[in-house]
Order: structure tokens, then sequence, then C-alpha cells
């Protein structure tokens, strides 16, 4: 495994997302899908499966969609996705039966055809402070042609198949798979150039000349790492690494050190198997004030309520 796909596993394992997929759309042109906003933390995405698309956000230009497209809203502004032009075919929800996966959208158009998945990453409250600022208000990746998103096609066909027809298991496999496509799709996203755009996790993880940097303190968030040690591992001086790791992280080092150990320290009190002291000497810290005075600053609760509260 490399480095880079090491570190974003841990990424995702110390920042868990929720994935829930929940509409099929069949339409004929003209036709028109408004979406509303969202909450902070909810990022609807959309699949174009077949066919053409636009999306309308307001304060940017309408951006054209095709199939193999998967366009994400990290902030959850309302929009729309639309295609043709004139008198727009009303569209019609059906209602979802027990036995169907989605619900269904559809309408009368005789214009060229458009098939959409849609669905939302639910992102949990440390992962929304964390992660999302390093995306874009709109994260598109394309796969048409694309070889080297070989995963994602996979995904994406597996996704139309099972949505399709009711198979035995059809629930199961379309939870997993949903549950695999953040991964894949981030992964994809830090390939193409936008992925350096916004300050942050994953702007750093792209970069191969800090990504090492970030992978110590995922690895061994417990240790009390300095910036020469990080540096060191980046081949990096001192002085050009604080200032290279501050523009893509948008933050000190010292700071991510601080919000891995949190995350590290939340999934250990979440899991119930060690007292607030051995949580906190094994994410860095000899003092347990110290660290719940931290942690509190970090979560608004102390360690003990965050465990009672996440069942621990």
């Amino acid at each position: 495994m490399t480095e880079n796909a090491d570190a974003l596993s841990r990424l995702l394992t110390l920042y868990p997302v929720r994935t829930s997929l929940e509409v099929r759309c069949h339409f004929g042109a003209p036709w028109q899908l408004p979406v509303p906003a969202v909450l902070k933390g909810v990022a609807p995405y959309h699949i174009i499966m077949s066919g053409q698309a636009q999306l309308a956000l307001a304060g940017h230009s309408a951006l054209a969609l095709q199939a193999g497209d998967i366009v994400v809203l990290p902030q959850g502004q309302a929009h729309a996705l639309q295609a043709g032009s004139g008198k727009l075919e009303p569209h019609l929800t059906a209602p979802k039966h027990d036995n169907e996966l989605l619900i269904r959208k559809e309408n009368a158009g005789s214009g060229p055809h458009t098939d959409i998945l849609c669905g939302q990453f639910h992102f949990a409250a440390a992962a929304t402070a964390v992660l999302l600022p390093s995306l874009p208000a709109v994260m598109l990746v394309r796969t048409a042609g694309r070889t080297d998103f070989a995963g994602l096609h996979t995904l994406m066909a597996m996704l139309r198949m099972e949505t399709e027809q009711m198979r035995p298991g059809a629930h199961a496999v379309v939870s997993q798979l949903s549950s695999a496509l953040l991964a894949l799709l981030l992964r994809a996203w830090m390939e193409q150039e936008q992925a350096h755009a916004m300050p942050g996790l994953l702007t750093l993880l792209a970069s191969p000349r800090l990504r090492a940097a970030l992978h110590c303190m995922l690895s061994e968030p417990g240790r009390a790492w300095s910036l020469e040690q990080l540096a060191a591992v980046c081949h990096l001086s001192r002085t050009t690494f604080a200032r290279l790791f501050r523009a893509a992280a948008g933050m000190t080092a010292g700071e991510v050190l601080t919000r891995t150990r949190m995350a590290h320290a939340a999934a250990l009190l979440a899991g119930g198997q060690r007292s607030v002291a051995g949580v906190a000497e094994a994410v860095g810290y000899q003092s347990e004030a110290s660290f719940n005075r931290i942690f509190k600053r970090h979560f608004q609760i102390g360690p003990g309520q965050y465990r009672r509260q996440e069942g621990g």
C-alpha cells in the first residue's frame, strides 16, 4: 500500500462519513431537478449514469455534466440539475414500496434521456470541521475515458445493476457499495488538479512533498513529533517545511497533530476499552487535566460525557 493511500485510509477511519443513496432519476428532456439546501455536514451528490445535464448553482457558472461524472456539493447549497430548454416536463415521484431500494423520479419528456443516482454524504462533527474545509463548493470527478479510475467505473456499474432490479441481498450490496464511494471519489479527486485548490488535510495528503508528515502523525498520534522531525521526513528545512505545510493545510503542523490526537481519542473513548487516563496517554498527554481541557475545547464536552454520549 502506498503512503498516500494508507494515509487516506487512516483519515477516513478517524473521520468516518456515512453515505446514503436515496433517489434514482430517469428523465427525458426538458427537465429540472431542484435540490434544496441541507444542514451543515451533509453533502448531496449526484452520479450521472447516462445522458447529460447541467448543474445550476447560485454564484457559479452553469456546469456541464456527462455520463460518468460524479458531482458533490460539500457545503450543501441549494442547486438544480437540468437539461433541455423550453417548457419543462413535470416529473413524478413514485412512492417507495417495501421491495424497492430507491425513490424513483421520472417524467414523460421526449428528448434525450438522462439517468441519475442521488444521495448524501453525512459528515460527523469532527469530519465536518476537518475534512469539509478541504473541499470546494463544487467537487467534480469525471470518470469517462479514465482507465485509472477503474474502481469507480466498476462501482458505478454495480450500483446501476443493483438498483435496476431487486435481487436477493440488493439492500446489503447497495449499502456496502455506497459506503466505498467516498474513498474512491476522494482518491480520484486528489489525482486531479483541483485537489490542490483548497487548503486542508486532503490538499496536504495530495502533496508529494508534505504527505509523509501527515502519514507520520496519523500513524503515531501519541508521539511527540517536533517540527524538525516532521521536516526531516519530508527532506525539507524546518523553515521551508513550516511555510509549505501551513499553506497546504491552512494550519500549523502542531494544530494538525492536535486535531489528529483528538479524533483518535474520540474513537478510543467511543470504543470504551480504556479509561480516560489511558486514552490521554495513548494520544500523547501525560496530564489527564491537560487532555480534558483540550478535548473539551474541540468537542464542547468533556471526554467522560463524550464516552457516555457515544455509548462507550
